[in-house]
């Protein structure tokens, strides 16, 4: 699992290698924060899990399902 954070986007992602695209699991684009501030939220406790727990990340988006 991978995190990309720049000026505009969050995206945490699987990396599958050069020659599958990668997996998203979650993505927030800046313009997403700009309409709802409330997106902040989700995005640091993302963060946050990507950096403490990746399996509870995994586990409270259901992507193990």
């Amino acid at each position: 699992m991978k995190i990309d954070i720049d000026n505009e986007s969050l995206h945490i992602f699987i990396d599958n290698g050069e020659d599958i695209d990668p997996l998203s699991i979650c993505y927030w684009h800046l313009d997403e924060v700009e309409e709802d501030a409330s997106v902040c939220i989700p995005m640091l406790r993302a963060v946050e899990l990507f950096y403490t727990d990746k399996q509870k990340l995994v586990d409270l988006l259901n992507l193990g399902k």
